[in-house]
């Protein structure tokens, strides 16, 4: 094909997704309550929060944390106290950073406007890749297919649309990236070219493995397709330059991911369905795209084209001379994986997505070769130019019903969330901590400028397998855990005035410490939470009285009461959405706020009635 004819697709494919993740940036009602006192709109949702902060920490700081503490970069916002050791994955907030200095070569924007608009560049360049991935396989209009399949893909899209700035904009392009190499690898003639190639793969992935957590699923999937073809094969030229140059740079500049790559296949325990938080419930069965979704909703999130297309590809794929060992091999093993990996969540359709429209190319490419064989004449190629034609329809289809749809979308935040951030930052005592539902915690831990004692990572499951190894010795690798989530809400749901302020005053000032004493103490994880809850209902006299019944010495119970009742609590902050049903319960009164209501020691000092949710303010304790 003409190159300029390249080109142009290339342009189409792009500039198709880049607008149709532009559907909600203009929003046509109400939208004054969505744009921030900078005219900004804000962002989708609260992760999106946890990712500029740390963002704008790389910028202020040169690192990702808010202090270095033993050596490491250190979150003193989330999950406080103590906070955490920066265990993110740094590549967005660079990229970030990166895209911002660029912007401001050519004009005047903010480190914010600029996170708001990358997801709609970054990722419009997966389709490109596809493109050109696919079309080394299905030919230009195979190609083609692929390339919109990918930016239109419905889930993608709303995980990438303005202003959604998440980890989600980068976790196709890579695994396409990487994939794409490989099989030019396997298909060039010289040695010397292969290598370089699947150096180049592995190099991608290294650089992967800092980009999100998830890199370790393909790493796996990558690597038995490997050892698959090397046992079909004999080439050692595919698996030995993979494997050194990941997993050299890896073990050199992110030991994390190292630990990472060697202790996770050890942790059967942490599997979906294990009871690991055990005898606190587990928090992210609340999580709702960690939901097992609907077949309902699988296809929509998906879309019935690209399911259609792709299982066909695959079912061609499985038969076909055409395709190599390692790219049939690794294609199959992506799709399988992929599909079982929806049970564990509908937040991980997202990768199946990739793999689909590779393969939806491909069927294309098989059906028209079929088609040719089939047909005779002159009307053979009208018939597939028909068929070509009504695809396209199909496609563009998609796309305009999506962008109805990402129209219609609108910020998780607005002016009155902001309007309680700002009163915060500005009326508050700068130790003040604030406790509200996890679902909040990144945006006031970003926006209030206070630390969270529980926000949207939960409990860090992610770091489950290596806390041992990258934890510092004084940070016990038992937390961050789902405890605080049981505790914030028996606060707020207990008649017992004694018990919601302990509690609460404890999670400020000693989070975790009084249980994990306690668990020391008595080596019986639901012994010590009993305890615990007795205890905190209760003043410190007699709570020191129910620790010595249960067999804690003097100075046990005294340490323990250190913790459970201090003697200096921090100043809390204690943010309710009035939403939940729950009738909410705080220093002795039955309190259902206003809409919008803040409350000091007691006195209402009422904002503003058309808000959605009230906080309760104790400034001083």
């Amino acid at each position: 094909m003409n190159p300029k004819a390249v080109h142009i697709i290339l342009l189409i494919i792009f500039f198709s997704g880049f607008f149709l993740r532009l559907g909600n940036y203009n929003l046509s009602s109400n939208k004054s309550i969505y744009y921030d006192d900078n005219g900004l709109q804000y962002f989708q949702e609260s992760d999106s929060y946890y990712n500029y902060r740390l963002t704008r920490n790389l910028l202020e700081h040169g690192h990702l944390g808010d202090k270095i503490i033993d050596g490491k970069p250190w979150d003193l916002r989330s999950y406080y106290p103590p906070g955490v050791p920066v265990d993110y994955p740094p590549l967005l907030p660079y990229i970030a950073v990166g895209f911002y200095l660029i912007l401001n070569l050519i004009g005047s924007v903010s480190l914010k406007e600029a996170c708001l608009w990358l997801p709609t560049i970054i990722s419009p360049l997966a389709g490109i890749i596809g493109f050109l991935f696919s079309r080394r396989i299905s030919g230009e209009f195979g190609g083609f297919i692929t390339g919109m399949l990918i930016v239109t893909a419905p889930l993608y899209v709303f995980k990438t649309n303005f202003g959604f700035f998440d980890t989600d904009m980068l976790n196709i392009i890579f695994p396409l990236l990487i994939v794409w190499l490989l099989f030019e690898a396997e298909n060039t003639k010289t040695r010397k070219y292969k290598i370089i190639l699947v150096g180049c793969s592995g190099f991608f992935l290294f650089l992967f493995s800092f980009a999100w957590n998830g890199w370790i699923y393909y790493f796996y999937i990558i690597v038995a397709a490997l050892i698959y073809n090397l046992i079909k094969e004999r080439n050692f030229d595919m698996i030995l330059p993979f494997l050194l140059i990941s997993i050299l740079l890896i073990g050199i500049f992110n030991i994390r991911g190292f630990y990472s790559v060697i202790l996770t296949p050890t942790q059967l325990g942490y599997l979906p369905g294990q009871d690991i938080w055990y005898p606190w419930p587990d928090s992210y069965k609340s999580v709702a795209e960690l939901q097992k979704p609907t077949m309902e909703i699988f296809i929509i999130i998906i879309s019935p084209l690209i399911l259609l297309l792709g299982f066909a590809g695959l079912a061609t794929t499985i038969h076909s001379k055409n395709i190599k060992s390692l790219t049939k091999s690794i294609i199959i093993i992506w799709t399988i994986s992929s599909i079982l990996s929806i049970f564990a969540g509908a937040r991980f359709a997202i990768l199946l997505i990739p793999p689909l429209c590779v393969l939806a190319g491909m069927f294309w490419r098989e059906f028209e070769n079929t088609l040719k064989n089939m047909l005779k004449g002159v009307h053979r190629q009208k018939i597939i130019s028909i068929l070509q034609l009504t695809l396209l329809s199909l496609i563009f289809l998609q796309f305009f019903s999506l962008f109805n749809l990402v129209s219609g979308s609108k910020p998780m935040y607005d002016d009155y969330f902001m309007e309680a951030a700002q009163w915060i930052d500005k009326n508050t005592p700068e130790n003040a901590v604030i406790i509200t539902d996890w679902g909040y915690g990144h945006f006031f831990a970003s926006e209030a400028n206070r630390p969270v004692v529980f926000d949207g990572r939960l409990a860090y499951i992610e770091t489950l397998p290596i806390r041992e190894y990258w934890y510092p010795p004084n940070l016990d690798p038992r937390i961050p855990t789902t405890a605080r989530d049981y505790w914030i809400n028996l606060a707020l749901t207990t008649d017992n005035p004694t018990l919601s302020k302990n509690i609460l005053r404890m999670l400020a000032t000693s989070g975790d410490q009084a249980y994990l004493l306690l668990n020391n103490y008595t080596h019986n994880k639901k012994r010590a939470s009993t305890i615990l809850e007795e205890t905190l209902a209760s003043n410190k006299t007699i709570a020191y009285s129910i620790l010595k019944r249960n067999g804690l010495s003097d100075e046990q119970a005294i340490k323990v009461l250190n913790y459970t009742h201090p003697s200096n609590p921090r100043p809390l902050i204690l943010i309710i959405n009035t939403e939940t049903e729950n009738q909410i319960i705080y220093t002795g009164a039955n309190y259902q706020g206003n809409p919008y209501s803040i409350i000091e020691n007691g006195t209402e000092k009422l904002v503003n009635k058309k808000g959605n949710f009230s906080i309760i303010l104790t400034i001083k304790p």
